[in-house]
């Protein structure tokens, strides 16, 4: 035998890990970390691989802190404001997470930092997702972060959908005035006619400085025949050091950025057209660029940071020093990416099985593009340690969103693949090699007749207490009624025939997708289902279902409970494995936005397997521990699962046996099913 643990096999541990948390429960305790092993890929170490994806960023840098080092923000779609303090010097920026929901407030598609009060410290101005500005006024004190919404539509402030605006002291009368682009390309103006600690924004001019931003076209009134334009990100910024604001401008169909020089003054200005090709072309990206600047390494000049918020998935937090002046301003690529971590792109969907037989677990993981990345555990149980071997396992494409489910499907001893895709298909791949060296092989593009509105999700489980592999395939239905459906294995373990049950196994009710995981949560011997969606959120549908019966919509209930990794972002897709090898599981979950989070189960404690008592090594007297245990009632194993030697999930004489073979025999290490690994 073997050891995996994945979308089946977790499921026969999971009453012995049950027995083993004082809790009784895996609704207990977990705790996020960014950082919890290392993860290689190709040359470098990630520096925080389980920081979750981020699409479309839109970033911000602010001295949050006071301590003269710019800290870093970044927005996402989804309302996240993600923080990252500067752990580094004046001259050397270290960007740290430290949350990734800033304050717990969900700044809708746009934010910006200021000190609207003129108190000291940066308040926050964000969208309020009905075209408006909300307001949060900044009483942190100390390290408590603590920001009050004071007024949810700003001042009437009219920004439109997915614009970021800008704030400047545009006449240089010592407060804020207000800059959002149109949809049209111009520059609206809100002047502030209050005061510093008490603005009021007056809309002048939906024309300022007859300001136009077109792809090709120019500034003032040279409006193209066919102009383009859409969201905007400006950014007001002295890129010649002349001591006046110039205009950055990002465009929803500008690849670079535009630049409007001010030829007037710092208290009148008069912005002139001058490129929309800032940088490099070799930094052009897919649009909608959010740039904002300011000198990270303390040398006099302004450097940059380049987000395409336009569906650029991957490596979309550039860095570009500026090795020019304050007023010759020369941008270089310097860094891909400033947060180094684990991204399939979109739509990660993790798994984790022991993939090439060594007795720990590996790491795999389906994204947006139909491919599954592979990163195999090339630490130890207790220290794992994880290295991409793989962007795309075994050449494997289903089209778009791998969704993969590693189960022995012909109970041939080794790890099979059913994959769904974004069709509503589920392709069922066979490894035709063995437990050590899988080599998967297509078997079929529809497994069992199985179609789906779209986007068929995959989760053997065996639910009716048969002993053979169930299947429940949760779906995206355009129709915004997306369910769960449930097909009974009326075959046999090695030849598996599924037949459906129902295709509503939960209540009915508005939802667009169904990501489900099956898992024993509250510790009562049923296997409940967790369950992802489009937006943010994980449900618990607790099973009340007698034993051996299949549950239904009546029996499966959905819970208050938050469930660990329910504000990681849309998309939520979880899945469980004894991760740290201390008898408990831990969870990992992908997002939308390409990246997978781990949260790691409390309270456990690292054991080594066939140790059955507890003295740290491997011999005769394990042997002794365990049958004296099944067969006269002696001392159990400590802990339990000890002594599962062969990973079957439960105690018997095999397990004496396989120590025996290992201890005198040479025979493969517990756990493991490949000698010498």
């Amino acid at each position: 035998m073997r050891k995996f643990i994945n979308r089946f096999q977790h499921i026969t541990l999971l009453a012995i890990f049950t027995w083993l948390i004082s809790s009784g429960s895996l609704s207990a305790q977990f705790t996020r970390e960014t950082n919890p092993f290392p993860i290689v890929i190709g040359a470098d170490t990630l520096d925080y691989p389980f920081w979750g994806g981020i699409n479309n960023p839109k970033p911000s840098l602010v001295d949050f802190d006071g301590d003269s080092l710019f800290d870093l923000f970044i927005g996402e779609t989804n309302g996240k404001l993600n923080y990252l303090g500067n752990i580094g010097t004046l001259t050397t920026p270290i960007w740290s997470p430290i949350a990734d929901r800033f304050a717990q407030i969900s700044i809708g598609t746009w934010h910006r930092f200021v000190d609207l009060d003129d108190d000291g410290d940066f308040d926050l101005l964000c969208d309020n997702n009905s075209n408006g500005v909300m307001f949060y006024r900044n009483q942190s004190v100390g390290n408590v972060i603590n920001f009050v919404l004071v007024n949810s539509s700003f001042e009437g402030i009219v920004t439109g959908v997915n614009n970021t605006p800008a704030l400047t002291d545009i006449d240089s009368d010592g407060d804020f005035d207000f800059f959002i682009g149109d949809p049209g390309g111009q520059l609206v103006f809100y002047r502030n006619t209050g005061s510093a600690t008490t603005p009021t924004f007056t809309l002048e001019s939906t024309f300022y400085d007859s300001i136009l931003a077109f792809p090709g076209g120019g500034g003032g009134f040279n409006r193209p025949s066919d102009p383009q334009h859409g969201f905007s990100a400006i950014n007001f910024v002295d890129i010649d050091d002349d001591s006046d604001q110039d205009i950055m401008w990002g465009d929803l169909f500008n690849t670079n950025l535009y630049l409007f020089e001010n030829a007037g003054t710092a208290s009148l200005s008069d912005f002139v057209y001058q490129t929309d090709t800032f940088l490099s072309p070799a930094y052009s990206t897919l649009g909608f660029n959010h740039a904002p600047l300011a000198d990270v390494d303390n040398d006099g000049d302004l450097d940059m940071i380049l987000s395409p918020a336009n569906g650029e998935f991957i490596d979309n937090l550039k860095f570009l020093r500026n090795t020019g002046t304050a007023a010759s301003a020369n941008f270089v690529l310097e860094q891909q990416n400033l947060i180094d971590n684990i991204d399939v792109g979109r739509s990660a969907f993790p798994d984790m099985a022991d993939l090439d037989g060594d007795g720990d677990l590996d790491l795999l993981v389906g994204g947006g593009d139909g491919t599954i990345a592979y990163f195999q555990n090339v630490g130890s149980r207790t220290a794992p340690k994880f290295v991409r071997i793989t962007s795309s396992l075994a050449g494997i494409d289903v089209g778009f969103s791998a969704m993969p489910a590693f189960v022995d499907w012909d109970n041939d001893g080794d790890l099979d693949i059913l994959i769904g895709n974004e069709n509503g298909f589920i392709q069922y791949w066979g490894n035709n090699g063995d437990e050590c060296t899988p080599n998967f092989v297509n078997i079929t593009n529809q497994l069992a007749g199985i179609k789906t509105d779209q986007l068929a999700v995959p989760v053997p489980v065996d639910l009716d207490n048969d002993g053979l592999k169930d299947l429940i395939v949760g779906e995206w239905d355009f129709n915004g009624l997306a369910n769960i459906h449930l097909y009974e294995n009326t075959g046999t373990s090695g030849s598996p025939a599924l037949t459906l049950i129902t295709k509503f196994v939960i209540k009915k009710t508005a939802r667009d997708f169904t990501l489900p995981c099956a898992a024993d949560w509250d510790g009562d011997g049923k296997i409940d289902l967790i369950v992802g969606g489009r937006l943010m959120g994980l449900t618990w549908f607790r099973n009340t279902a007698p034993g051996g019966v299949f549950p239904d919509s009546l029996t499966l209930i959905a819970q208050p409970d938050i469930i660990a990794g329910s504000d990681v972002g849309w998309r939520a897709a979880m899945t469980f494995g004894d991760i740290d090898s201390d008898g408990d599981l831990d969870l990992l979950v992908g997002e939308e936005d390409g990246g997978v989070n781990f949260f790691r189960r409390d309270g456990g404690d690292q054991f080594l397997i066939g140790d059955a008592d507890n003295s740290e090594s491997i011999s005769i007297s394990d042997v002794v521990r365990i049958i004296g245990y099944i067969f006269g009632g002696g001392t159990p194993p400590d802990p339990l699962l000890s002594g599962d030697a062969n990973c079957t999930g439960g105690l018997s004489i095999s397990d004496a046996v396989f120590l025996i073979s290992y201890i005198f025999g040479g025979g493969p290490a517990p756990c493991a099913s490949c000698t010498g690994t």
